[in-house]
């Protein structure tokens, strides 16, 4: 499967998680809300009108008994005008939607005043007073079961709410911790996916980049990074071939180079040895300069056969005892004509004694000269270069095993 199809599908799941737990979260606010409106609609509505006819039977009682005790008109009055009250709010709560437990206590409330409010309606209270203030007694108690009833519906509704908003809270909760979890699922799935073709490749640049170009990595053309690993095939194949068109260029011009380089170095060698005829001093001066220009190229062109033989891996060393000291004064003597012309000092300091080593003379001369040649051509004008060497017969820190041995008896050391 291809890296992105598998970011798609992962990214997928975790938005469609997300999106499911949204929906519910809509569905359970529009709930709360339903749930809200009907509390308000009808619950609080019908508490109010109890808690008002509880007020209004409070005011009839103690009308009453005024009333008994004085014969009163204006508390008869009011005790109609209360009555009246109390029989329009009894209306209006049997038209609301109530539940069942509050519309039996409408119903009961409704019993138990019906006679009542007949009674104390039409005129003055004719009956019994102890028979009227009973009746009382027993409305106001079923008007309280019904303030009761509302009151618990109310609380049942709000009880209601508050268990679909844990349910939701929960559900929210969940719905995050998958989505968390596929999406840490999917990463690490992906990285997972890509870490190794990612290690490999890098692997196979730092490779390519430290001059390997037979490296190929696997390829199976299944996603993006099989895509790209058959790229770098190509890439490094090219390389490779583009290199050693490079090497056999080199060597082919170098070893062309050489036989006439030789001849020319040969023909200005018996001319300055006056083998055909005299010469004079311009003459010899122009000949010496053409021939230290013929070495020169000739050295270069050397380097250039010695860097194909590295390449190749056939270059050949011819170890035997050397003297460093004079391998060091030959490469100075070489650089000193060049150092002057830059204005550079050359300062050494060698050992009296002679530093054997055991080497490759024309191959260390080379070195030494490379290294003298760098220092001269980067250091400014003005400026002094120090060459030393001395023998040590400890190993230096950071050092392993022998650097130059010794070629004559005596104990291991080191050249410096």
């Amino acid at each position: 499967m291809r890296v992105s199809t598998r970011l798609t599908a992962g990214s997928s799941l975790v938005l469609l998680l997300l999106l499911g737990a949204l929906a519910y979260q809509l569905i359970q606010v529009r709930h709360l809300a339903s749930i809200s409106r009907e509390v308000s609609r009808v619950g609080l509505r019908a508490a109010r009108l109890s808690l008002s006819q509880i007020h209004d039977l409070d005011g009839l009682q103690q009308a009453l008994r005024k009333y008994f005790v004085t014969r009163d008109p204006d508390y008869a009055r009011l005790t109609r005008e209360l009555g009246g009250q109390v029989s329009l709010r009894q209306q209006v709560l049997l038209g609301l939607p109530l539940s069942g437990v509050e519309r039996e206590a409408v119903e009961a409330f409704g019993t138990a005043w019906r006679g009542l409010g007949e009674e104390v309606d039409p005129g003055p209270p004719a009956g019994p007073e102890a028979d009227l203030l009973a009746r009382v007694a027993l409305a106001q108690k079923r008007a309280r079961t019904v303030a009761e009833a509302a009151q618990e519906a109310v609380s049942a509704e709000a009880s209601r709410a508050e268990a679909s908003a844990r349910r939701s809270q929960d559900v929210s909760l969940l719905a995050g911790l998958l989505a968390l979890a596929a999406s840490v699922i999917v990463l690490w799935a992906t990285i997972r996916s890509i870490r190794k073709p990612l290690e490999r490749l890098a692997s196979a640049t730092h490779a390519v980049a430290g001059g390997r170009f037979d490296l190929q990595l696997p390829s199976r053309c299944r996603d993006e990074f099989d895509q790209l690993a058959e790229d770098f095939n190509v890439m490094v194949r090219r390389l490779s071939e583009l290199d050693q068109m490079k090497k056999d260029i080199l060597s082919h011009v170098s070893h062309e180079l050489k036989t006439p380089l030789a001849a020319v170095q040969e023909t200005h060698q018996l001319l300055l040895e006056e083998i055909a005829g005299p010469l004079t001093g311009d003459q010899r001066r122009l000949l010496e300069m053409n021939l230290q220009s013929a070495r020169r190229l000739s050295a270069m062109i050397a380097k250039l056969l010695d860097l194909a033989r590295l390449e190749a891996g056939v270059m050949e060393y011819d170890l035997r005892p050397t003297d460093f000291s004079q391998v060091v004064g030959s490469a100075l003597s070489l650089m000193e004509v060049r150092a002057g012309e830059r204005g550079i000092a050359l300062r050494t300091e060698l050992p009296r004694d002679t530093l054997w080593v055991r080497g490759d003379g024309d191959r260390l001369f080379q070195v030494v000269e490379n290294l003298l040649e760098n220092a001269v051509k980067f250091s400014p004008s003005g400026s002094a270069v120090e060459v030393a060497a001395a023998w040590s017969a400890q190993t230096p820190p950071g050092r392993r095993g022998e650097l130059l041995g010794p070629a004559s008896p005596g104990a291991a050391g080191w050249v410096l």
